[in-house]
C-alpha cells in the first residue's frame, strides 16, 4: 500500500483534539507530519528516513504555513480524513518519508519508526504518536 497523503482539504480534527501552535521552520503544507528541531524550536518536516531526530514527529499540521509564520499542529486526538481511504480499522500507521504517512507494513529496512497512529474506520485516525528511536531491521 502506498503512502496516505493527508491534505488541507481532507483534514478535520476531531473534538477531543490536542493542538499545538509554534513557527514553522521551513513552508510546510497542511497534512504533513512535522517534528519540533531542538536548536530553534520551530517545525520542520518529519522524514523516517533522514536521523532518529527527524523521524520523532510531533504530529500533523493542520495549516499550511511558510518558514517563520504560525503552525497549528495535532498531536493527539481523532483526526477525519475525508476523501481519504485509510485500511481497516486497527491498522497502524507510521511516519514515512517526507512528512507522509504509511502503513506499518511499508517501512523498509533502516527507517526509523514512529508510530502515527491507528485506524478507527476508513476515513477516521486516532493519533498515538510514538517516537522509537529504533531502526527497522527489515
Amino acid at each position: 500500500m502506498a503512502d496516505v497523503s493527508f491534505t488541507a482539504a481532507s483534514i478535520l480534527k476531531g473534538a477531543n483534539a490536542v493542538t499545538e501552535t509554534g513557527l514553522a521552520g521551513e513552508t510546510i503544507t497542511a497534512g504533513l507530519a512535522v517534528y519540533k528541531k531542538a536548536s530553534d524550536s520551530r517545525y520542520w518536516i518529519a522524514s523516517t528516513v533522514t536521523s532518529a531526530a527527524t523521524a520523532a514527529a510531533a504530529g500533523y499540521a493542520l495549516n499550511g504555513a511558510a518558514a517563520g509564520q504560525p503552525l497549528e499542529v495535532q498531536t493527539d486526538g481523532d483526526m477525519t480524513c475525508d476523501n481519504i481511504t485509510l485500511a481497516v480499522a486497527g491498522s497502524v500507521y507510521v511516519l514515512s518519508a517526507a512528512g507522509e504517512t504509511a502503513p506499518h507494513g511499508d517501512l523498509a529496512a533502516d527507517d526509523w519508526i514512529t508510530i502515527m497512529g491507528v485506524a478507527l474506520s476508513t476515513t477516521s485516525l486516532r493519533l498515538a504518536v510514538a517516537s522509537t528511536s529504533v531502526q527497522a531491521t527489515a
